[in-house]
């Protein structure tokens, strides 16, 4: 992160420092820590130790020692200080324990490290420390860690997660004790309960190691959904195609049967087989009693076909899935697939059919997607006499988002031509969010030459108003150098200012470390005690407690701090909810911009910087898309089982690192941030280069893959960004390219310079 957007000024620093001489010493360390000065810091710990060793010790100012000196890269000193704050600060032992217990890790000690880690679970640590530390556990165990530290565990101390890494180091020490049945049975026993965490994957792979080829269909079953779970497609199929096999002589439900097979066709789907996989689901159709299970095989028949450019078979299909289940939950969808299709194919008659059919079943998210189909079409094509009816429709069934709509009502106006009606739309989208990808398409409409005359008498009418609404709307119209534009926002900021609702989010600075609710009580449990010595990364999980979203200007500082110590995920959380609380007739532009900062955080900046530069790819492309993955979380974990920063699933993360030299990788590599974002610049390269360098088509490749991006490109009548925003079928994607491409605006906007 540039430290310079999380600096504090000189002025600011002294006015923190002035009340601190006398104060808790901790307030002094917390402010160095904030200003950047670690080794002032330091000295201060240490001089502490030395003149007031008992208050020292109160404070946990020996484990503070440690981390600072951690963070300078001196090891044994620090871990030399974590040992001392064992017996020097008990309430922080665990915090302790675990740090040495990493370091060792590191050092390749794993016996030593399970006997930390093993002795600091039994002791009742804090609850933040049970998940991490429960993994370090596991994986000490697995390097070689003595299987005797298990004894005596309580599984149902733990929670759901705690409790399966405990059974899987248990599994590996049977397994390593030749006691291969047991630990069988503990394996199957996790796929059983849960096939998508990290833990179904490990206990998959350790059971595939010692079961022949030749074992029971229910084992192949479960190994083969975990695979198919975590996008191994190829050991997916390889498990499931033996299960089936294997069906004749099976003890599996009806409901298992479905599940394998279902699997096994998705995983053909997904490794782009699309020939192999509509049979399969073909079989599957017309081996079901039960409709709903019917349509929805045969739904993915048609999407098969679709994908595969038999677009007479996919229609055909869509249709026989709505006439099997016209009230199930893939009626809609096949309906619309099928008139986009018919559309495509020039059958308008058809298309339109279905649309009235759609609009019988008043089902209004989907008929309104339906519309602006038709109506972009048109539009787009440059066609205006039947856009306005289905575009007006649209509106008024108030499903789709205001930017989307507004825009395309624009451009109709603009096509007519009616470029006072025009700018009207166009100023609403923008107004609406000029961060948008419709906002800032609109941006682009009003700045063109047809409407730039329009726009800007627009705007200096609406500078002469008194309403702020009024006001926002002239500063948007006018131009970047437009003096007028200049007092405009001046006097808008006057009248925000005087808005007792506005003017504490316009205020928005760090409250001085002194008056902190921190020191207002005495800190009894060890999360407390941390944020305390200004370790927020370690006790984020009370920074809520103490900086509370209630009072603006403590939860400001709250995330401020916790972005500033590294903890951008806790921060970003509590800015988002504070943005939330922000008046609606507030502006976004005009929020200061240590708090956009904090909304969109230029984590790991230096590095996004570099791979993006030898990648040639967007730096805030990457930055907005990191944000959005993963909230610059690099241990993040999704149901879909992509993980890290760019929220790879193993099988991407494998490929792209081949075609781009990037060496192998593990999936615990998607972890670490370097290779995360390595692997992300690369990947968008590729993406870039296969769809021609259109936005929209790269981001929405990166969510719902390459094929299906292709797929929605064809859609389309024209190049338009546009055209394809409104296209994207799926209701995830769209949100998702909404989300990505804001973001990317507000990163180009607030460290486009850099």
């Amino acid at each position: 992160m540039p430290r310079h957007h999380f600096h504090l000024s000189l002025l600011s620093l002294l006015a923190l420092l002035a009340p601190a001489a006398a104060a808790d010493p901790r307030i002094l360390l917390v402010e160095l820590q904030l200003a950047g000065k670690s080794e002032e810091a330091l000295r201060q710990v240490e001089r502490l130790l030395a003149e007031k060793p008992d208050q020292a010790r109160e404070l946990g100012l020996h484990y503070l020692q440690g981390r600072l000196l951690l963070g300078m890269g001196r090891r044994q000193d620090a871990s030399e200080a974590f040992a001392a704050t064992m017996g020097a600060t008990p309430r922080l032992s665990p915090f302790s324990r675990y740090q040495l217990a990493c370091e060792q890790q590191r050092l390749g000690h794993p016996e030593v490290a399970a006997g930390l880690v093993a002795t600091l679970l039994r002791s009742d640590p804090p609850r933040s420390l049970l998940a991490p530390a429960m993994r370090l556990l596991r994986s000490t165990i697995i390097e070689g860690g003595d299987c005797r530290l298990l004894r005596g565990f309580e599984a149902h101390r733990f929670r759901a997660g705690e409790r399966r890494e405990l059974t899987l180091a248990l599994a590996a020490c049977q397994a390593r004790g030749d006691d291969v049945e047991a630990a069988r049975r503990h394996w199957l026993q996790l796929l059983e309960e849960d096939g998508g965490d990290l833990v179904a994957r490990l206990a998959a792979e350790s059971l595939e190691a010692v079961e022949p080829e030749t074992t029971s269909a229910r084992v192949h079953l479960l190994i083969g959904l975990v695979y198919h779970q975590h996008r191994e497609f190829d050991a997916a199929v390889h498990h499931l195609a033996r299960a089936q096999v294997q069906l004749a002589g099976a003890d599996l439900a009806p409901r298992e049967v479905f599940e394998l097979r279902y699997a096994l066709a998705r995983s053909h789907f997904w490794q782009q087989r699309y020939t192999a996989a509509a049979a399969v689901f073909a079989a599957i159709a017309a081996d079901s009693a039960d409709p709903r299970r019917r349509a929805q095989s045969l739904y993915q028949q048609a999407r098969c076909y679709e994908l595969a450019g038999r677009w007479d078979r996919a229609a055909s299909h869509f249709r026989q899935t709505f006439n099997l289940d016209p009230g199930g939950g893939w009626a809609d969808s096949a309906l619309i697939a099928e008139l986009r299709l018919a559309w495509r194919r020039g059958q308008e008659d058809a298309a339109l059919a279905v649309l009235d059919l759609l609009l019988a079943r008043r089902h209004d998210a989907t008929a309104s997607r339906a519309l602006l189909f038709l109506a972009s079409s048109d539009l787009a094509a440059g066609r205006v006499d039947r856009a306005g009816d289905w575009l007006r429709r649209a509106a008024d069934m108030r499903r789709l988002p205001a930017a989307e709509i507004r825009y395309w009502q624009g451009r109709l106006a603009q096509l007519e031509p009616a470029p006072d009606e025009a700018v009207g739309h166009y100023l609403a989208a923008l107004g609406a969010d000029p961060y948008h990808p419709f906002g800032q398409a609109a941006r682009q409409r009003l700045e063109s030459p047809e409407l730039a005359a329009a726009a800007r008498r627009e705007g200096r009418r609406l500078a002469e108003s008194r309403r702020a609404a009024d006001l926002y709307d002239a500063w948007l119209l006018l131009e970047d150098g437009d003096p007028l534009r200049a007092r405009v926002r001046q006097a808008l900021e006057r009248q925000l200012a005087a808005d007792p609702k506005a003017a504490p989010f316009l205020a928005l600075d760090l409250a001085p470390v002194a008056k902190w609710p921190l020191w207002d009580e005495r800190l009894e449990r060890p999360e407390e005690m941390l944020l305390a010595l200004g370790l927020f990364d370690e006790g984020g999980s009370m920074v809520l407690h103490y900086f509370p979203v209630a009072k603006h200007r403590l939860a400001f500082t709250g995330s401020l701090v916790l972005a500033r110590t590294g903890d951008l995920r806790r921060s970003l959380y509590i800015a988002e909810i504070l943005s939330q609380r922000v008046p609606h007739d507030l502006p976004e532009p005009l929020l200061p911009a240590a708090f956009r900062h904090l909304l969109y955080p230029a984590g790991l900046g230096p590095l996004i910087r570099a791979e993006g530069e030898r990648r040639q790819v967007d730096p805030d492309l990457l930055m907005a898309l990191i944000r959005e993955e993963s909230r610059f979380d690099p241990d993040a974990f999704s149901a879909a089982a992509a993980r890290g920063l760019a929220q790879f699933v193993f099988s991407t993360a494998r490929g792209v690192a081949a075609r781009h030299g990037l060496g192998p990788v593990s999936p615990q590599d998607l972890d670490r941030p370097a290779i995360a974002i390595a692997l992300a610049a690369a990947y968008l390269r590729e993406l870039h280069d296969r769809f021609g360098g259109s936005l929209p088509d790269v981001v929405a490749a990166y969510n719902a893959g390459e094929p299906q991006a292709a797929l929605w490109r064809r859609y389309c009548v024209s190049e338009e960004p546009e055209e394809y925003l409104s296209k994207v079928s799926f209701h995830e994607t769209r949100n998702y390219l909404a989300k990505v491409l804001t973001s990317r605006a507000h990163y180009a906007e607030l460290y486009g310079e850099r």
